[in-house]
Formats: structure tokens, C-alpha cells, sequence
């Protein structure tokens, strides 16, 4: 009897143990999700999504070092004269996908660190938006074609060209290339120093580019209040290691797009205040090694008043390590003493881009 109701009294305990254990709530503990920046490749590499949005965004630009010499290079009339500067560069792009195509904005602001006694500076390089694809409209503060130059960065046929602008531009993938700017120009792009009001300004281009090494180029320009004008056609080859690249320049007065002698180191020159009415330029870069280019250049200019001079040299860019470059530029310009010139010139820099 002891027995039976022992193991009735146990049952019980159990039955009533098991269910307590099974009324008891069972807590899920859900895993945590990851934090971390997912990779965008639909524009290319270094593209990341802004979290949260299908915006796309990629950072960028450089830091480099360099020092100037030579009064044709550095503006100066002392002679001997050098400096080093540091300038960095920050550039912050930003695409999405629409029923218009790819919408873009872009912001590149640029700061200075001179040595020279003219202190620090801050610049935009470019801040614009642009939507469409092979057809796209671009407005905001625009770096035109005007400042693009031959490889070897001797040539002297594009001056600083960076307006508040709007431009309609086409570039297929057929190659061709047109392109119709309007820009605002400052008074003080056109001559002017009594008044605040911009003149209009016009850039265009056509071009076939095949790529980097194969291309032909024709950019043409118009100062509305001065009435100017400057054509500048360009083409690149690839032939043999290299790429052969010419240019050439026509001004038919002073205008922004195009360069002049007005710098302080031309005032005991025959071209003092004159502007460059022709030059032809050229170059060829090639690779020596997997690492390092060597671009021999020249260029033939004729100032406003009809003097001419000759200058060549060349420029050579060595990849020490990867996105880590030191790049030298050293020229000639054949001028004798009555141009009370320096004949020497160039620049030595150091540059890291990311």
C-alpha cells in the first residue's frame, strides 16, 4: 500500500513539474543584423549606397606636392625664382538612376598652401548637376573643355575656364562627341572693372573619341563683349609604344579661354600684354616601364604682335607605388637676351591619389 501510493505521489509531482515547464514562455532571440556599407557597381568601381537610399556615392581626389621654377612657369619676374605649394583635392560624386537617365551631382573643392607670400586659398573646382546618359544637361559651376590640355602639360593652349554655366552635351557610344556651353562670364573675364553684371560667354565642341590614344577634337570659343574668338583642333594617335598628340591655336583678340602674356614675368619681354595668337604643340608619351611614362614635347607660339618663340622639353611620371606618383616637367624656351626671360622652367611633384 506504502508502495502504491508512493508511486501515485510521484506521478503526480511529475505531471505537475512537466507542466509548469511547458507554460513557461520561450523566448526567440533574434540574430542582429549587420552594419556595414553595401558596394554599388552599377557607375563603376569605388561606388558605395548611402544607407538607407538608392543613391550611389563615391569620394575621391588627391594631395600633392610641388614646386614651381622658372619665371615662365611661376608668373614671377625675379630670376631664379621657385616655390613649393601643397594642394589638395576632394572630389564627391553622387549618381542615382531615373526615368531621365542618371542624375549626378558633383562637388570638388580644392585648397591651397602657398609659399610664395600670397598665403592659403580655397577653391571649387567644379560643383554641378547633370541628368541624362548619352544626352545629358549639365548646370552649375562648370570646368570647360578649355582646360584641358595635351599630356605632357608643356603645351600652352588652354587657360583657367571655370564658369557658372549651363551646358547640353552628347557622347555616344558611337564616339561622336558635341557639346554647346553657355557661361557667365566675370567682368573681369571680359576686360571690364565697372560694373557687376556677367557677359555671356559661349564654348562648344565636336569630336570623335575612340579612347585616350585615338581621338580628334575641335573646341571653339566666343567672348560676346569683346567680340572674340578662339578655335583650337587636337587629335591624338596611337603609333608604335605610345601616343603622338598635337594641337593647335587660333585667338582672334584677348579672350578668357585662351592664354595671353599679361603675367608680371613677361613686363621686359617684347610680348609684354600681347596674347597668344597661334601656337602649334605636340607630344608623345610612352611607357619606359610598366611604371614609368616619359612624354618628349614641343611647342611653336606667335604672340599678338607677331613675335615667335620655340619651346620643348619634356615630362616624365613614375608610379613608385600604387596611386603614389612623382612627376617632373623640364623645358626650353629658345629665347635670347632681349626677352629677359628665363630660360629654364618646369616643376617637380609628388602625388597621392585616392
Amino acid at each position: 500500500m506504502k508502495t502504491k501510493f508512493f508511486l501515485i505521489g510521484s506521478a503526480s509531482l511529475l505531471a505537475a513539474a512537466t507542466g509548469a515547464t511547458a507554460a513557461d514562455p520561450v523566448v526567440m532571440i533574434e540574430p542582429v543584423t549587420a552594419s556595414y556599407v553595401e558596394a554599388c557597381d552599377a557607375f563603376g568601381s569605388g561606388y558605395f549606397y548611402i544607407p538607407g537610399t538608392e543613391t550611389c556615392l563615391d569620394i575621391g581626389g588627391y594631395v600633392r606636392f610641388e614646386t614651381k621654377f622658372g619665371g615662365i612657369q611661376t608668373g614671377s619676374a625675379a630670376d631664379g625664382d621657385w616655390y613649393p605649394y601643397v594642394k589638395t583635392n576632394l572630389a564627391i560624386t553622387a549618381k542615382s538612376d531615373t526615368e531621365l537617365g542618371t542624375l549626378t551631382s558633383k562637388f570638388v573643392p580644392e585648397l591651397y598652401f602657398y609659399s610664395n607670400g600670397t598665403g592659403d586659398d580655397f577653391t571649387i573646382d567644379e560643383a554641378y548637376i547633370d541628368i541624362g546618359d548619352a544626352l545629358a544637361l549639365r548646370a552649375g559651376y562648370i570646368k570647360g573643355y578649355w582646360n584641358e590640355d595635351l599630356w605632357g602639360e608643356l603645351d600652352n593652349i588652354d587657360n583657367v575656364s571655370r564658369y557658372n554655366a549651363i551646358r547640353i552635351a552628347y557622347n555616344g557610344a558611337d564616339h561622336f562627341q558635341a557639346a554647346l556651353e553657355i557661361d557667365a562670364m566675370t567682368p573681369g573675364n571680359v576686360g571690364l572693372s565697372d560694373t557687376n553684371y556677367p557677359k555671356l560667354g559661349l564654348a562648344a565642341r565636336l569630336g570623335y573619341i575612340v579612347s585616350d590614344s585615338n581621338y580628334f577634337k575641335f573646341d571653339a570659343a566666343w567672348d560676346t563683349y569683346n567680340e572674340t574668338y578662339a578655335l583650337r583642333p587636337w587629335a591624338g594617335f596611337g603609333i608604335g609604344p605610345g601616343t603622338f598628340e598635337i594641337a593647335g591655336l587660333y585667338e582672334s583678340g584677348f579672350i578668357a579661354y585662351g592664354p595671353d602674356f599679361t603675367a608680371a614675368n613677361w613686363n621686359d619681354s617684347p610680348i609684354a600684354g600681347t596674347y597668344l595668337k597661334y601656337a602649334v604643340a605636340a607630344n608623345y608619351y610612352f611607357n619606359v616601364t610598366e611604371n614609368l611614362i616619359l612624354a618628349p614635347q614641343t611647342q611653336y607660339n606667335v604672340a599678338s604682335n607677331d613675335k615667335a618663340f620655340w619651346e620643348a622639353g619634356a615630362t616624365a611620371d613614375w608610379e613608385i607605388v600604387d596611386d603614389f606618383h612623382l612627376r617632373t616637367n623640364i623645358n626650353y624656351a629658345f629665347l635670347d637676351d632681349s626677352w629677359n626671360q628665363q630660360n629654364w622652367f618646369g616643376w617637380v611633384r609628388l602625388e597621392r591619389d585616392f
